[in-house]
């Protein structure tokens, strides 16, 4: 099979991402139909059948799967045939059991039902193919498909630079490199980007997306007068300035804090709290405040330890190593008890870095080689080692403090073996410090331990933490690309709702390929030639017109947007984002006027209505039941002491995971129960009666200035003349009803209840 048109597939057959011809239309606008290799035209084995066999086949019939007895892989066995017979016969498609199967003239049809059905075009291929005799050429078998799979997987590739399409002369939008593969994807769908957000939208989702809080009127104000002359220069200079706000630190650390699954309990039965845990939580947070490079981010938190042991920042970041549950069994618990719990712990920790750092799934091969991506047990069992010889310990940091998230028990490697289908008394096989192949390249593992241990010649640890910190971070041999490309996807992710790739923690070959693959790769080697600087990819995100485009709202009266890509993956408008439940939060007390926003040090212990718990079995570290609402407790949401056996019940209701394991990306769920729960919520009543306190204080009687005043405050904009009417009309209303039932502070309780109506709207819930 052929394309009539081969030139938009060149970067994407580099890259290893399949191209259905419906894909190949949208990128370049022509009717690329797949062209049938008729009988007349030599079929060729290596160009038209085998990437078929690739695509659809190999997943249940190559390599070490050989369902059905058919090996799809290698000639001999092919020829051979499977259970069922003979697959085709050389010379005659008609009489051959593969093309009846493939065409779905038998019960039996492949691929098995669920799966996606071959084009006609492409079961024609195959068989002209075998009525010209089935030629087989030497050297074309696969002998491992997931190898062969996973070489010429997009994610796997060697980091590429990419250049932006050209600006047509009619594109008067597009600011930056970014809008232009975003603009000829949509060109060639007949869509366009929306209308740019005018000004106050822009400033509330700026604020939201760079700090998690809300713009206060007089910083709407200010940024709007600099927009009319010059919006583009007035929306640098924001971001400029939240970028170096340590609130910004505040509210990125939130989206990696659900990568690490941190928290500050052990969970599992007992619970107990974590009293240090808070000092990666800091660690996190001053990393994004000071702009620290990716790589090593991802290195101290690997083995800061063994990169700078006299730091407390270095030390304190290898809790991600130990953030995840955990519990301590005594030596009373039986001997298999034991170990299976202590091989748990690991295996959350191999899982985490896995999924959170590369996007590879590596549970399964604690039990059997991965059967899709090139990921074995041996290779899980190796990275197991890396963490086996140490564990999380309650610790004196450098200078003395009390610290907490990983530490080996000294400089000799504990024994490792590989546990056949997880039974951890199997130990024939022992497995050395090794590495992910796949991702290797060049430079073996004993050459990455070997210079750990130059650099640190008398270490107290086995140094093979910091040699997969070293291997995971190189661009050039490791898996520094696959880290990069994970990244940066997240980053797109929080920025839009969705990344580039759908699928965040999964880069294999079962994940979901990226929707714009030549944006993916340009970011990736953007970010990496400048340094890893999250910042400078932040500000080269937000200052795109992609991002500063406005949602439904500004789009024209045209529903061409919905009906050609109604999931929006082209980007052709700005999706609605719902506050996570921590922004939620804060945005509140911002309001109120009643944040505060001092940063660091142990968490805070919010009130938790007892009766929230009576169903929780909890054997230590009780949650308190006279929890204060007070100054300190209404600090912002990230310093919030996360129990995870007790959850908030505010944040319950608003999606925040328990992080028992890594969560790459919320729910996003919109659901009765969140209302009732901000009508319900004590501590949304409190907050309510501070935001009215303000407000009263601050116009006395006059309620239509009242009704204004809390618009600009919750929404970032005046209200409009019913809005006014209708607010202004509620309150004296609610304030005479509460004075019939002879309140003292009737409208006081009145302005309360017009506050917690705005908590509970669409538009102090959701940006945009």
């Amino acid at each position: 099979m052929f394309y009539s048109n081969a030139r938009p597939f060149i970067l994407w057959a580099a890259m290893g991402v399949a191209l259905p011809h419906a894909v190949a239309a949208e990128i370049d606008g022509e009717d690329l139909e797949p062209q049938a290799v008729t009988g007349e035209t030599k079929v060729d084995f290596a160009t038209d059948v085998q990437p078929i066999f690739r695509e659809h086949c190999f997943e249940c019939h190559a390599g070490e799967v050989e369902e059905g007895g058919l090996n799809l892989g290698i000639r001999s066995k092919v020829m051979k045939g499977g259970d069922s017979g003979n697959a085709f016969e050389p010379g005659n498609s008609n009489a051959s059991l593969l093309v009846r199967l493939i065409d779905g003239d038998d019960e039996r049809p492949m691929p098995p039902e669920g799966n996606v059905r071959l084009p006609k075009q492409q079961v024609q291929t195959i068989s002209d193919w075998i009525d010209q005799g089935a030629t087989w050429p030497d050297g074309a078998d696969v002998i491992d498909a997931r190898m062969d799979r996973a070489e010429r997987h997009w994610a796997y590739q060697r980091l590429a630079e990419v250049q932006p399409p050209a600006r047509h002369d009619d594109d008067a939008i597009s600011k930056t490199a970014i809008d232009l593969f975003i603009a000829d994807k949509l060109r060639a769908n007949g869509l366009s980007l929306s209308p740019m957000s005018s000004a106050g939208p822009l400033v509330r989702r700026l604020y939201f997306n760079v700090i998690g809080l809300p713009p206060n009127p007089k910083e709407i104000a200010s940024f709007a007068h600099s927009f009319e002359s010059d919006p583009d220069s007035a929306v640098d200079n924001l971001v400029d300035a939240l970028l170096e706000s340590h609130h910004y630190g505040e509210r990125w650390a939130r989206h990696w804090l659900d990568v690490a699954r941190f928290a500050e309990s052990d969970g599992q039965e007992s619970d107990r709290d974590r009293p240090h845990a808070w000092r990666f939580r800091d660690f996190v947070i001053k990393a994004f405040n000071d702009d620290m490079a990716y790589d090593e981010f991802v290195r101290w938190q690997i083995a800061g330890d063994e990169y700078e042991p006299d730091n407390d920042w270095a030390v304190s970041a290898t809790g991600f190593l130990a953030a995840g549950p955990s519990m301590k069994l005594e030596e009373k618990f039986l001997e298999r008890e034991r170990l299976f719990n202590r091989y748990n712990e690991l295996d959350d920790i191999v899982s985490t870095v896995g999924t959170g750092l590369l996007g590879l799934t590596t549970g399964c091969a604690r039990c059997h080689d991965h059967k899709y991506d090139m990921f074995s047990s041996r290779e899980y069992y190796q990275l197991l080692r890396v963490f086996h010889s140490g564990d999380r310990v309650n610790a004196k940091l450098p200078s003395g403090q009390d610290g907490f998230f990983f530490q080996d028990f000294d400089a000799t490697p504990r024994t490792t073996w590989l546990f056949r289908r997880s039974d951890f008394y199997d130990r024939e096989i022992e497995v050395d410090f090794g590495l992910p192949v796949i991702l290797s390249r060049n430079l073996s593992a004993d050459e990455y331990w070997s210079k750990a241990k130059q650099a640190v010649p008398n270490a107290i640890s086995t140094l093979q933490r910091r040699a997969f910190a070293d291997w995971i971070t190189d661009t050039q041999h490791g898996g520094g690309e696959v880290l990069a490309r994970v990244f940066v996807n997240r980053v797109w992710q929080h920025h839009f709702g969705e990344g580039l790739v759908r699928t965040p923690s999964d880069f294999g070959v079962r994940g979901e390929p990226p929707t714009h693959p030549e944006l993916l790769e340009f970011l990736t080697h953007d970010f990496v030639q400048h340094g890893w600087r999250i910042k400078r990819l932040h500000k080269l995100i937000l200052s795109s017109a992609v991002w500063q485009q406005g949602g439904l709202t500004h789009r024209p009266s045209s529903n061409r947007g919905r009906e050609v890509d109604p999931q929006n993956r082209l980007l052709w408008m700005m999706p609605p984002r719902r506050l996570e439940a921590e922004a939620m939060r804060d945005a509140m007390l911002a309001v109120s006027g009643t944040l505060n926003l001092e940063a660091g040090g142990p968490g805070f212990k919010p009130y938790i209505p007892p009766e929230a718990n009576l169903a929780r079995n909890i054997q230590g570290g009780d949650y308190p039941k006279n929890a204060k609402d007070d100054a300190t407790t209404r600090r912002r949401s990230i310093y919030m002491f996360h129990k995870r056996l007790v959850p908030y019940p505010l944040f319950q209701a608003f999606d925040r995971p328990d992080l028992m394991t890594s969560c790459a990306r919320r729910q996003n769920t919109t659901v009765a129960p969140q209302a009732i729960a901000i009508l319900n919520d004590k501590f949304v009543r409190a907050v309510a009666g501070d935001f009215a306190t303000r407000l009263i204080e601050s116009n006395s009687s006059d309620d239509r200035k009242l009704v204004a005043e809390a618009f600009e405050l919750s929404f970032g904009r005046p209200p409009n003349e019913t809005e006014l009417n209708t607010s202004a009309d509620f309150i004296c209303t609610q304030t005479e009803s509460r004075k019939a039932r002879s309140e003292d502070s009737a409208r006081y309780e009145a302005v309360t209840d017009f506050c917690h109506t705005l908590f509970g709207l669409n538009e102090f819930i959701y940006v945009d």
